[in-house]
């Protein structure tokens, strides 16, 4: 199924709504023709054969006057179409340190790892300050394939990097010590201390990293 849905490049209409939903916590038909530009009925049908390849499934969404109303959302067989970095390849290289050296092997390449990784985003970002920063780092994020994106929120009076794809989610299930790491690399990067907070129900992932004390 994979094979067909890329088949077509990247303006299919069933692999342009498998994104909007990976962006979201789930969308309803409705929804989706906002952000996709089709006819409703063109939605509803594409995603009735999404959900019947299992790559989508419903639930009845709560609103706050009338029915509920019926909404898709991603399954875990849907994960294949989003940007991963190898975790097949790094889990095993990871496990096998393990066995070799004991529990402190992953966690000293994983430290070696985000320190890599910091000093190439502060490289990268090095003439930014400020919300520019915040943005820079978040564009850089998506592009290494977490379907990132910054935002402000005006009553909280916080900025926001919100992740809704994560390019290493077996090792991060497998190693959760990742979680920190990522963290610590946020507040390296962006000179503040950084909250992270992550979501999971089906196939839906979302982290979002709050910058705290930054006006």
């Amino acid at each position: 199924m994979k094979t067909k849905l890329l088949s077509k490049n990247n303006h299919n209409p069933k692999l342009s709504i498998l994104r909007e939903i990976k962006r979201s916590q789930g969308l309803s038909v409705a929804e989706l023709c906002q952000r996709v530009g089709l006819s409703y009925m063109g939605i509803k049908q594409h995603c009735i054969g999404l959900e019947r390849d299992g790559y989508l499934d419903t639930w009845r969404r709560p609103k706050g006057m009338g029915r509920p109303e019926k909404a898709y959302r991603l399954t875990d067989g849907a994960r294949e179409f989003f940007p991963s970095r190898y975790p097949q390849f790094s889990l095993q290289i990871l496990e096998s340190v393990k066995e070799i050296y004991g529990s402190l092997g992953p966690e000293k390449i994983l430290h070696n790892i985000y320190k890599a990784e910091t000093q190439r985003y502060e490289i990268k970002l090095q003439k930014l300050e400020g919300e520019s920063r915040y943005r820079g780092l978040a564009q850089l994020r998506e592009e290494d394939g977490y379907m990132a994106e910054y935002s402000f929120d005006n009553s909280a009076r916080t900025h926001r990097i919100t992740e809704f794809n994560s390019a290493i989610l077996d090792c991060l299930d497998n190693f959760p010590m990742i979680r920190d790491y990522e963290r610590q690399m946020f507040e390296k990067v962006l000179r503040a201390k950084v909250k992270r907070d992550e979501e999971r129900v089906a196939g839906l992932y979302r982290c979002t990293y709050t910058v705290l004390g930054a006006a």
